[in-house]
């Protein structure tokens, strides 16, 4: 007779042996895996997010380019805003990975042009963050899923915010330099 231990030896022996006549991936392994295949909505979302994952980067790009140009004080300022962006783009992607989708964003560009002065290097950073906005908002509206929208939020009031201080150094005065009460990324800059 067997004794328990050979009993549970031989028991798992007979577990680990496959049914199977084929070496290669099978839908045995698709149920192993867990992962259900990404649906039609979760695909539309996808497809909204890459498209404002490729304006979040364009912007990135853009701060790059014209952070070089400003004075020390302000230069530090749009870096901060560049990080922040930077941060976006990380939430985004993650999003995206939750809906089961590869960020493969269209390389958006956007171009900063020759401006000559700070006030106009500050008017096309406003510019920047005013269209991705534009953009984040135009998403929001289109999305199926609540937590992409909520993250797209997140931004937008996060760019706002960027508005507000973009205004003042503008010359906007406290008042002035308060975003509209329902910001949507197509208020002028301060004159």
């Amino acid at each position: 007779m067997l004794s328990g231990a050979m009993l549970v030896i031989l028991a798992l022996f007979l577990a680990g042996c496959g049914g199977g006549s084929s070496s290669g991936p099978t839908s045995a392994a698709l149920v192993t895996d867990g992962t259900p295949p990404q649906s039609a909505t979760e695909a539309a979302d996808a497809a909204l997010l890459d498209k404002v994952l490729g304006r979040q980067e364009a912007a990135i790009v853009a701060y790059g380019q014209v952070i070089p140009k400003l004075p020390r004080r302000l230069a530090h300022l749009a870096a901060y805003f560049r990080a922040q962006e930077q941060e976006h783009v990380d939430a985004v992607m993650k999003a995206m990975r939750g809906l089961r989708s590869t960020p493969e964003p269209e390389a958006a560009t956007i171009e900063v042009g020759e401006p000559k002065s700070d006030r106009e290097r500050l008017e096309f950073l406003y510019e920047v963050e005013s269209a991705t906005i534009d953009e984040e908002l135009g998403a929001i509206s289109s999305l199926e899923a609540s937590w992409p929208r909520s993250l797209l939020s997140s931004t937008v009031a996060n760019q706002a915010q960027h508005l507000t201080l973009l205004r003042q150094e503008l010359g906007a005065g406290q008042f002035a330099s308060v975003p509209e009460p329902f910001e949507n990324g197509t208020t002028a800059p301060p004159e």
